[in-house]
C-alpha cells in the first residue's frame, strides 16, 4: 500500500512532525491547523492509528516513516480530543462510528507497542475512554485484558508484553475507581468481586518468584518487579474503593493480612540490597514497591476503619518497631533516615488510628469487631501505648527525629531564605519533620497528662545545662530540639511552666551568644517566644521581646533567623493583648529593618509574607505610622512592577497599599496615581490577574475614596469597572455597592449625573434575581442618592419605584427587607407627593393607596429602628388631608406615631442631658408647684455635638479618621429625621387638617381615636380636643 504524499493522512503526520519543531512559530502554525482539523471527520481515528503505528505491527506501513515525536503528539491530540468531545450530548460529540473504530484500534494494537512513552499516553487513553464507556459503551475491555494476561501467564510468553497489558489494566481500574457516583460504585465494586481473586494469586506470585530471582541472580528480577508494583498498584485501588464491606470479603481481609508480613520481607531485601551494593534501579523499584504496599494500609484504615479494627494490634507494632524500636535499623544507616517516605507512612498510620473516632469505643466500631478473637480497638490502644511506650516514644522523637540532620544545616548554609519556609498546609503527609510534630501533637491529644510529664522532664533538664559559645553542636542540637517540644505543645504547659521566669534567666542570655552554631538556638528561642505569647507570656516582658525581634533583624544576621523574628514580630504585635504604646519607642526601628527585609529577600513567598507583617504593623500603630512610611512608599511602586507574574505577591502589595491608605489619612499626591493604576489593574475584568487581586483591590479602592476630599477625573474614571463587576456575579456585589455609596457621598452631583441612570436600571433588572439581602443593600444605596440630592435623587430612582411599591401592595416578604421598601415609600411622600401619586396610578393594581397605607400600617410596629419609625411618623403627618381613604385610617396611624413619640421624645432637663437614651414612660410624676415637664426630639441634630452624644446616631461601621465618615455625619445632619422636630410638624399638620375639616368634624375624627392613644400624644403635642380622653 502507498501513500501519496498530498493524502490527508500524510498532511496531519507532517503538521504533527511540525508541532514538535524546535520554531515557535512554526509549532503555532501546526496547532492552529490541528484545531481547525478537530471538527473534521475521520481525523482523531486517523491520530489512533498514528499513535499505535511502530515498526512491525503494519508490515504494510513500514515504508511510512514516522518518528517517535509523531507517534507521541498524535496520542496526547488524541487525549485532549478526548477530554473534549468524548462525553455524550457534548458540541461536537464524536460519531459513535469513530468511537468504535478509535477503541478497537487502541485494544487491538496496544501490546505490541515497545516505546514505554508512547505506552503510557496510550494506557492513559485507554483508560479516559474506560472512565466515560466501560462497561455500558465498551464492555469487551476488561475481558479481553483479563483473556490477555491470563494467556501471558499460561503461556509464559512475552513478559513486556504481560508488563503492557498490567499497565493498561492498572490505569483502567485507576479510572474506574476515581468515578463517584453510587450507580458507578456498585458497578466497580462487581468489577472488584471478579478481579480480586485473580490479581491477587498473581501479586503473590510475582512476590515470590522476584525473590527467587534474586537468590539466582536472575536477570529477570527487575521485569519481575515491575510487574509486580503494577499489580500492587491494581490491588490497592480495588482493596480501598472496591468493596463496601470489606470484613465480610475474607480474601480482602486475607490479603491485608498478608500485607504485613510480605512489607517485613521486603524491608529485609531493601535493606540486604544496599548493604550489597545493588544497582540503583533495582533499589529504586523496591521501594516504590514497599510504598505502595504500606499506601495500600493507610488509606484503607482511612477509608475503611471499622473494617481495619482487627488489624489495629498489628498495625501499631508493626510501625513503632519500624520507626521508633529495633527494626528501624532497616531504614537507617550510620543514624541517618535513608527511607523517610516509608517513616511517613507508618507514622501517618499510628496517628490514623490514634485519631480515629470509632476506636475510642468498641460499640461504635460496627457489630462484626465484637465476633473477632481480637481485642477491641480501644482495648488494643490501651494496651499498646503503656507509660513506659509513651516514654520511649516521647524520648525517641525528642532526642532523634527532632533533631536538625546534617542533610537541613547543609540546605540552611545553602540557602538560608528557602530553608526558612514553612511548609504549612498537609506537608505532614509528604514531609517528615512536620509528619513527626503532627504525631508528636496526635501523642499530647490522647495522652496529655503522660506526655506532658514527659516533656517537662527534658525542659527542666535543658534549663539546668549552660551552654557557652564553645559549646558542642550534638549539645546545641538536643537543646534546639527540647526547645522544639516545647513550643509545637506550649498550650498543654500552661501550668507546670513559667515562661516569664525561663524567658528572663536564661532564653534571653542564649540569644545574645554569636557563635556561629548558636545561630540554631538564636532561630529556635525566637520562634519559642512566639509560639509562648498567646499561651503564657507577661505584658511587662513584651519589651523584651520587641528587642530581642529587633536584636535579631539586624541585617548582619542569618537571613532564616531574621525571617523568624520577622514572625514573632508579626505574633507579638498581633496578639489580642497587644497595646500600641508600649511598643512607640521600637517602631521605628522595627519598620525600618522590616524595610531592608524586604529588599534583600529574593523568593517572592519571603517578599509576600514581609510585606504582609509590614501591612499589619501599619494597622496596629496607624496614628504612628506616617513619618516611617515613606520609604515603603517610594520602594513599592518597584516592587509592584517586579512582581507582574506573582500575583500572590500582587495581592499583598494591595494590602499594605490599604493600610497605609487608612493610616495616613491624607493620601500623598505622588502616591495617587499608582494607587488609581493598581485600582484599575486589579479591578479590570479584561485584565487575566482579576481573577487574583479583584477582592483586595476592591478593599484599596474603598480605602481610597474614603480617605479622598475631591473627586479627581482619574479617580471616577475608575468607576467604569463597577458595574461590570457585579454584573459579572454578585459575589462582590456588597462591597461595590459600598463603594458606590461613598461615591455618592464624594461627590453625588458629578457621580450620579456620570453614571447613577445606569446603576439604577442594573438595579431594576436585578431586583427579582437577587435574595433579600442584596436587595436591601441596594435600597440603601438608592436612600443614600434621596439624603444627598433629594430632587434628583427622585428623578433618578423614579424608575426603580413601581417595583418598590408593588412589593408593599404585595406584602410577600419578610420585615428586614419590607421596612427598606417602606422606608424608600415613605422618603419618596415626604420628597414629592405628586410622585408618589404617579407611580400609584402607573401600578394599575385595584385599591393601590388603600393597600399600601394598610399594610404600611400594620408593618410599621414591626420596625425596631427608631430612626425608620420617625420617618414614618413624618410621612404619615404629610398627608393629613381630609380625604376618605385617610380619614379611615387615621385612628391606626395615630396609634402608630403615639408609639413613636414614646420612643424618640425624652425630657428636656439639664441632669438629663448627657443620657442617651430615657424610657419617658416610667418618668415618676412631679410634686405640685414644680414646672411642668418639657420634651424635645431626641433625633433632632443641631450641629455635630449632637451627633456625638445621641445613641441613635451610632456609626460602628466607619473608621473615624475617614473623610468619609465626616461626610457620613453631615449626610446625617441634613436628613429630615435629624431636622425637622416630630412634635412642631405633627401639630402643625393637624391644625392644618382641623382647618380642612372644621372644628365639628375634626373633633368627632378625634373620638374615633383610642383614648391611650389621644393621651400618649397629647403629652407632646398639643391637641384641641374639647372632649376629656376616657
Amino acid at each position: 500500500m502507498s501513500v501519496e504524499l498530498s493524502s490527508p493522512e500524510m498532511m496531519v503526520c507532517q503538521t504533527l512532525r511540525a508541532a514538535t519543531d524546535p520554531n515557535h512559530e512554526v509549532v503555532l502554525k501546526a496547532e492552529a491547523q490541528l484545531a481547525e482539523w478537530e471538527l473534521q471527520p475521520g481525523f482523531f481515528p486517523t491520530l489512533a492509528r498514528f499513535s499505535t503505528l511502530h515498526a512491525g505491527n503494519e508490515a504494510g506501513q513500514q515504508h511510512l516513516q514516522i518518528d517517535l515525536n509523531v507517534r507521541w503528539m498524535a496520542a496526547v491530540y488524541l487525549k485532549n480530543g478526548i477530554n473534549k468531545y468524548w462525553r455524550r450530548n457534548v458540541r461536537h460529540e464524536l460519531p459513535s462510528e469513530e468511537k468504535q473504530q478509535i477503541r478497537e484500534i487502541l485494544l487491538k494494537k496496544f501490546s505490541t507497542e515497545p516505546v514505554p512513552q508512547v505506552m503510557l499516553q496510550i494506557a492513559v487513553l485507554i483508560a479516559r475512554i474506560a472512565r466515560i464507556d466501560c462497561p455500558r459503551d465498551w464492555p469487551e475491555l476488561i475481558p479481553q485484558l483479563m483473556k490477555q494476561l491470563q494467556i501471558c501467564a499460561q503461556t509464559e510468553g512475552d513478559a513486556g508484553e504481560q508488563h503492557r497489558v498490567l499497565l493498561v489494566l492498572h490505569h483502567v481500574v485507576k479510572a474506574l475507581a476515581s468515578r463517584r457516583m453510587m450507580a458507578e460504585k456498585r458497578v466497580f465494586e462487581e468489577l472488584t468481586g471478579n478481579l480480586f481473586v485473580y490479581m491477587k494469586d498473581i501479586w503473590d506470585a510475582f512476590t515470590t518468584l522476584f525473590f527467587h530471582q534474586l537468590k539466582t541472580a536472575s536477570v529477570n528480577a527487575i521485569s519481575t518487579l515491575e510487574r509486580a508494583l503494577l499489580t500492587t498498584r491494581i490491588l490497592r485501588k480495588l482493596t480501598v474503593y472496591g468493596f463496601s464491606k470489606p470484613f465480610k470479603i475474607e480474601c480482602c481481609m486475607s490479603f491485608l493480612e498478608l500485607l504485613f508480613a510480605r512489607l517485613k520481607q521486603c524491608l529485609e531485601c531493601r535493606y540486604e540490597l544496599q548493604h550489597l551494593g545493588a544497582e540503583d534501579q533495582l533499589v529504586a523499584l523496591m521501594e516504590k514497591f514497599i510504598l505502595k504496599q504500606i499506601k495500600t494500609l493507610t488509606e484503607f484504615q482511612d477509608m475503611h476503619s471499622s473494617s481495619f479494627a482487627r488489624f489495629v494490634p498489628e498495625a501499631l507494632e508493626f510501625s513503632f518497631e519500624h520507626v521508633f524500636y529495633e527494626r528501624a535499623r532497616l531504614i537507617f544507616s550510620e543514624n541517618v533516615i535513608n527511607f523517610s517516605n516509608f517513616a511517613i507512612h507508618c507514622i501517618n498510620l499510628m496517628k490514623g488510628i490514634m485519631m480515629c473516632s470509632a476506636y475510642a469505643n468498641s460499640a461504635t466500631t460496627g457489630e462484626h469487631v465484637l465476633t473477632e478473637p481480637n481485642p477491641a480497638p480501644h482495648i488494643a490502644l490501651s494496651d499498646f501505648f503503656t507509660d513506659d511506650r509513651l516514654s520511649y516514644i516521647c524520648e525517641k522523637i525528642i532526642t532523634h527525629y527532632f533533631l536538625l540532620t546534617q542533610i537541613e544545616l547543609d540546605q540552611w548554609m545553602e540557602d538560608a531564605e528557602s530553608f526558612a519556609q514553612d511548609d504549612g498546609g498537609e506537608s505532614w503527609k509528604y514531609a517528615l519533620r512536620p509528619c513527626i510534630e503532627s504525631f508528636f501533637l496526635t501523642c499530647f491529644s490522647q495522652y496529655q497528662t503522660k506526655m506532658t510529664a514527659e516533656v517537662v522532664k527534658y525542659i527542666r533538664k535543658a534549663q539546668q545545662i549552660e551552654l557557652s559559645p564553645s559549646s558542642d553542636l550534638k549539645d546545641i542540637l538536643i537543646k534546639d530540639a527540647i526547645y522544639n517540644a516545647a513550643g509545637l505543645a506550649s498550650f498543654h504547659f500552661f501550668n507546670d511552666i513559667d515562661f516569664d521566669v525561663w524567658f528572663g534567666n536564661q532564653l534571653l542570655s542564649e540569644l545574645r551568644i554569636e557563635s556561629d552554631n548558636f545561630r540554631i538556638l538564636r532561630r529556635r528561642i525566637i520562634w519559642l517566644v512566639a509560639e509562648w505569647a498567646a499561651v503564657k507570656f507577661s505584658r511587662n516582658l513584651r519589651p523584651l521581646a520587641y528587642e530581642a525581634c529587633l536584636h535579631l533583624l539586624r541585617s548582619t544576621e542569618d537571613m532564616s533567623i531574621r525571617l523568624a523574628a520577622s514572625r514573632t514580630l508579626s505574633t507579638l504585635i498581633g496578639d489580642f493583648e497587644f497595646a500600641p504604646e508600649p511598643f512607640l519607642p521600637y517602631l521605628e526601628p522595627s519598620f525600618n529593618a522590616l524595610f531592608v527585609l524586604l529588599g534583600e529577600a529574593r523568593e517572592c513567598d519571603t517578599k509576600m509574607n514581609v510585606l504582609t507583617i509590614m501591612s499589619c504593623l501599619v494597622e496596629k500603630m496607624s496614628d504612628n505610622i506616617e513619618p516611617q512610611a515613606d520609604n515603603l512608599i517610594s520602594y513599592l511602586p518597584l516592587l509592584w512592577k517586579e512582581s507582574e507574574d506573582y500575583n500572590m505577591l500582587r495581592c499583598a502589595i494591595i494590602c499594605t497599599l490599604q493600610q497605609l491608605a487608612k493610616a495616613l489619612r491624607d493620601i500623598p499626591e505622588s502616591m495617587k496615581p499608582f494607587l488609581y493604576n493598581v485600582i484599575q489593574l486589579s479591578t479590570d475584568l479584561q485584565e487575566p490577574s482579576h481573577i487574583y487581586l479583584i477582592e483586595e483591590g476592591l478593599a484599596l479602592w474603598v480605602a481610597v475614596v474614603e480617605n479622598s476630599t475631591v473627586m479627581s477625573p482619574q479617580l471616577l474614571a475608575l468607576c467604569k469597572n463597577l458595574l461590570p463587576i457585579i454584573e459579572m456575579s454578585s459575589e462582590n456585589l456588597r462591597i461595590v455597592l459600598i463603594l458606590i455609596q461613598a461615591y455618592i457621598l464624594l461627590d453625588s452631583h458629578t457621580f450620579l449625573e456620570r453614571y447613577g441612570m445606569e446603576f439604577v436600571q442594573f438595579c431594576t433588572r436585578m431586583f427579582d434575581d437577587l435574595r433579600p439581602e442584596g436587595i436591601a443593600l441596594m435600597l440603601k444605596v438608592f436612600e443614600t442618592c434621596l439624603k444627598s440630592d433629594a430632587n434628583y435623587g427622585l428623578e433618578l430612582v423614579r424608575p426603580a419605584l413601581p417595583y418598590i411599591f408593588k412589593q408593599v401592595y404585595l406584602d410577600k416578604e419578610f420585615p428586614m427587607l419590607m421596612s427598606m421598601y417602606l422606608m424608600m415609600v415613605a422618603r419618596v411622600l415626604l420628597i414629592s407627593q405628586s410622585v408618589f401619586t404617579a407611580v400609584l396610578q402607573e401600578l394599575q393594581l385595584p385599591n393601590a393607596l388603600e393597600t399600601i397605607l394598610d399594610v404600611w400600617i400594620r408593618k410599621m410596629p414591626l420596625v425596631t429602628e427608631v430612626e425608620k419609625r420617625k420617618l414614618f411618623a413624618l410621612a404619615f403627618a404629610s398627608i393629613f388631608t381630609n380625604d376618605q381613604i385617610l380619614l379611615e385610617r387615621f385612628p391606626g396611624i395615630m396609634q402608630n406615631i403615639g408609639d413613636t413619640l414614646m420612643d424618640v421624645m425624652r425630657e428636656e432637663d439639664d441632669e438629663l442631658d448627657t443620657i442617651d437614651s430615657i424610657d419617658t414612660v416610667n418618668i415618676p410624676p412631679r410634686p405640685a408647684g414644680e414646672k411642668p415637664m418639657k420634651f424635645c426630639d431626641s433625633l433632632v441634630f443641631l450641629d455635630e455635638h449632637d451627633l456625638d452624644t445621641s445613641s441613635y446616631c451610632i456609626m460602628d461601621d466607619f473608621d473615624y479618621k475617614t473623610y468619609h465618615y465626616d461626610r457620613c455625619r453631615q449626610l446625617s445632619l441634613k436628613d429630615p429625621v435629624h431636622k425637622i422636630v416630630l412634635t412642631e410638624y405633627l401639630e402643625w399638620q393637624l391644625n392644618t387638617l382641623r382647618t380642612q375639616m372644621g372644628e365639628d368634624a375634626y373633633q368627632q375624627l378625634m373620638q374615633c381615636v383610642d383614648p391611650g392613644v389621644l393621651e400618649k400624644v397629647g403629652k407632646f403635642v398639643k391637641l384641641n380636643l374639647n372632649f376629656q380622653p376616657n
